[in-house]
């Protein structure tokens, strides 16, 4: 087939235009491409389920009560959490679990709920006399230890209680009493100390006696 001139002219700039634009085609899916994988790449990693949160992100919660009668010392408890996963507060009533305190502090979060008191030593008692108490009740009482706070731990019913000695104080003690939030959990009871958010919760725990 023989074209004309202005034919010819007219073929020779599709030849020409084509290929510009498959290039610029393909240049427009590289952009659209790289505009999806943008996004994904930019976006941070997300924390793993259940992982503390950074320090930045935390507040303190305090409980503090008066411990001994000869001389009585003001005992607070500090700690620290992150208030957009868990709540803090200081109550006189509707206990999570019986106490004979006056007043208890209760952390909740989604993995567990926690009823912190002080516990009175009966007369002439010490720690060592109460944890000598506590494993002739619990047969599975064994050492518990935090960043600052050493102690023992058993099991109680449907929660796990620590109980921790006041440096500096003798009359008094500390018990945490943890349960489980969703009664359908699968991992075990015992385990429940050392999930990551409640580890990080009471490695933060700090006990000051004021007198």
């Amino acid at each position: 087939m023989q074209f004309t001139e202005k034919e010819g002219l007219t073929v020779n700039k599709w030849k020409v235009i084509a290929p510009l634009a498959l290039t610029a085609a393909g240049a427009l899916a590289a952009g659209l491409a790289n505009l999806r994988k943008k996004p994904e790449e930019a976006a941070p990693a997300a924390a793993a389920p259940g992982a503390p949160a950074a320090p930045g992100n935390l507040v303190t919660g305090a409980y503090s009560f008066i411990s001994g009668y000869k001389d009585p010392a003001t005992v607070e408890l500090t700690l620290r959490f992150d208030p957009e996963r868990g709540s803090f507060a200081v109550i006189a009533e509707d206990f999570l679990s019986y106490s004979s305190a006056s007043h208890v502090a209760v952390y909740e979060d989604e993995d567990v709920q926690a009823q912190i008191e002080y516990v009175p030593y009966f007369t002439g008692e010490d720690f060592e006399a109460h944890t000598k108490a506590l494993a002739e009740k619990y047969t599975d009482l064994r050492p518990a230890a935090f960043a600052a706070l050493k102690g023992v731990r058993y099991t109680d019913g449907d929660a796990i209680c620590l109980c921790f000695p006041i440096p500096g104080d003798a009359s008094s003690c500390v018990l945490f009493t943890l349960f489980r939030v969703k009664k359908d959990d699968k991992h075990p009871l015992e385990a429940l100390p050392d999930c990551p958010p409640v580890k990080a919760l009471l490695d933060s725990a700090r006990l000051e006696v004021r007198r």
